[in-house]
Parts: C-alpha cells; structure tokens; sequence
C-alpha cells in the first residue's frame, strides 16, 4: 500500500505544522506501509528523505513572505495538480492543511480519480489579522473540501468544534446533517516517537540541578515575564536550576542576559540548545524534569500539541498556560493563568520530587494511552480503510 502524504514542505528542523504529517509518515513506515512525501517542490520516499532531510529543506520565511503570496499560490494549485496528474497512482493521500488552504483543491484530483483521500489540519485555516473578506472566502473553501472529503483529521476537540461552528456560520445543519458531520471529523493527535520507559525517569527524578526544558524557539513576551518573574523569585529562594531551550531565539538570548546582567547565574543556568529534530530532542528532553509550553493567541488552534506529545513521551510534566485534550491538571500537567500559581507549583515541585514522581509516570501512561505508534498507526489505518469505503 502506497500513501502519498502532501505538504508545501517537510522540514525536519524548525518549527511549523509539517512535523504533525512527518509523524504520521513514521508511524506508517513503522507498521510496513510505504510512504511518498510530495511537495510542490519535491517528490520523495519517505525513508531516502528521512536519511537525507537537508537535501530537501525549504527556507520557511521565503516560502511565507508576502511578496512570494502569488507563487505561493501558483506552487499549490497549478503546479502541484499538474504535478499529481502526471504521477503515478497512489492508493490513498493524506492532504496537510492549511498552509495554505488552496492545496485542498488536490481533493478535487484525487476525488474525479476514485483515491480516498484523508484532509489533515495542523493549524487554523486563517489568522485574525486577515481581512474579512479573504476569511470568508477561505471559510466558503473549507466548506466545499470538507463537504467532499471522506475523512477529516484535526489535533483536538476545539479545533473540531470550530470548523462545525464555521458550518453553521454559512449553511444550515439538520441534526443528521450535523451528525453526520461529526463522524467525519476525527481527532487524531500527533505520533511519539519514543516513549521513556519508568526505570529512565525514576534515575533522573533526584538529580541536579532540577532543569525545566523549553522545545522550540522561545516566543511571545509572556513567556519572557513569566520567567524573568520565576528566576528572580527561584533566586531569592536559593534554588539551583537550569533552563533548557531547545531551538533558542530572540527572546531565549534576552533571557540568558537578563541573568548574566542581574548576577543570577550562580544558580541559575541557561543553556541555548541549537534546532534539533525530533528524534535528537529526545536525549535532551531526557534531561529534564519537567516541560514548559507558553501559548498566545486563539484558545482553539492546536496549540503546541507536538511538543506537550514530546514532553509527556519524555516523562516530563508540562506547566502549561492553556489546556489541551490530551492535558489533565494536576495529573500530567499543572495548568496556570497567572504567574505567582506558575511559581509556587514549580517550587513545590522541586521540594516535593515524590509529587515529580508520581506526575512523570503518569504523562508516560497518557502518551502510552493516546499517541503511541500502535495507537496512532491504528486510528490512521482505520480512517484511511473507511475512506476506501466512502
């Protein structure tokens, strides 16, 4: 069985959408399906390419560029159709939405073709700061490809909510309309790729100094306040730590200054982590004790779900200033919305390594549960089988 999973890039390195369909290509391959990965820059086989992912790496801020909108626009639509009807037949696609929604118009190929055919969304179809005409015009468009679709693919149940909401916006929705809608639309969170066995965790829970690890680009100032915030008062308390930043960025540079400036480095560390994939993170998560994850923006994207995947894969607990599905407060995850809760939880968490213990074992038992490769592999499998069927 081939599957054809298409993407405007694959980039293995850096931050964007691509690695929730780069997770589902692994978990493929893993379970013995082929995989072909196609963008409208590249056609590739999933293992020569996961050997040789620099070869194919795309500059993301040229791809995203205002300027570069119309070729954008040319790249996902003309050329990858004329591309996809010139190739070879696969026996399913996994289309990856929405950067940008229009490659959806490969659904009308793959539809007119008889392959089923899954839409995965990896993010929002639209940013706020869009014009309103252009949202609507986008809105109108993910009706039309969803109506079509045997399947949809979504991170989490906001997000699923939201495109039923965006439904009843524009048309109306019988209740068998609606629930047909419903079933259509699954939640399917993105694969780990390894899961920390419990003997791992237990080593590492007394160790020194306690380290809090950041995956990706430190972004956004609430994530500088909170902690510019936590270190002063972690310094003022006499704790020894050390923060992790896996990818780095501007405001990890300004963070590791703001301890040098203020004399905080003789308890407190920074370590800048060059970008890494995510089969290298795992050695550094490793490290740990537990995750950080720092959201602005619309409650409903799917926000940061591949690194709260990695982090729970990794045994670590995540403190968190949004809720997602996969996150339960105070079980695998300490949920916050102001700093002096974010503070007092990470000190406790250091007297209290007992209460480390017990909410590590339990993120690796929510991985284990929801996004591990049989468990994803399965739903995937099964989505694809029905849309055989559609």
């Amino acid at each position: 069985m081939l599957i054809r999973i298409i993407n405007e890039q694959f980039n293995m390195l850096g931050i964007g959408g691509q690695h929730r369909v780069l997770s589902f290509a692994e978990v493929l391959v893993r379970l013995g399906t082929d995989v072909e990965l196609v963008s409208p820059y590249f056609r590739c086989n999933y293992k020569y390419f996961k050997n040789n992912y620099n070869d194919f790496y795309i500059d993301r801020r040229k791809l995203y560029d205002s300027r570069n909108s119309l070729k954008s626009f040319i790249d996902n639509t003309l050329i990858l159709l004329y591309k996809e009807v010139l190739s070879n037949l696969p026996d399913a696609y996994i289309i990856g939405l929405p950067s940008p929604l229009l490659r959806g118009f490969i659904s009308y190929l793959a539809w007119m073709r008889k392959i089923p055919y899954v839409l995965d969304f990896g993010d929002p179809w639209l940013s706020p700061s869009d014009p309103v005409s252009w949202r609507k015009l986008m809105d109108k468009l993910l009706i039309n490809f969803v109506n079509l679709a045997p399947a949809i693919m979504v991170p989490n149940k906001w997000f699923k909510e939201f495109v039923i909401l965006t439904f009843k916006r524009y048309t109306y929705l019988s209740d068998e309309r609606l629930v047909e809608l419903e079933n259509k639309i699954h939640i399917v969170y993105p694969a780990s790729l390894n899961i920390a066995d419990e003997s791992s965790i237990r080593k590492r829970l007394d160790r020194d100094p306690f380290t809090m690890v950041h995956l990706g680009d430190l972004r956004g100032i609430t994530a500088l306040k909170l902690l510019t915030h936590l270190i002063r008062q972690l310094h003022l308390r006499n704790k020894k730590v050390a923060i992790m930043v896996i990818g780095g960025g501007k405001y990890a540079m300004a963070l590791k200054s703001y301890v040098g400036l203020h004399g905080f480095d003789d308890k407190i560390s920074i370590n800048i982590i060059e970008p890494v994939t995510r089969f290298d993170a795992y050695k550094y998560l490793m490290q740990g004790h537990i995750g950080l994850s720092f959201h602005e923006g619309m409650y409903w994207k799917p926000i940061n779900e591949l690194k709260i995947v990695d982090y729970l894969s990794a045994g670590l607990p995540v403190f968190s200033t949004h809720g997602t599905d996969i996150l339960i407060n105070n079980y695998n995850s300490l949920i916050f919305n102001d700093s002096n809760t974010f503070i007092n939880s990470i000190i406790n968490m250091i007297d209290n390594r007992s209460i480390l213990e017990k909410i590590s074992l339990n993120a690796i038992s929510t991985v284990k549960t929801c996004c591990s490769i049989s468990t994803v592999g399965g739903k995937l499998l099964l989505i694809l089988k029905k849309s055989l069927m559609y």
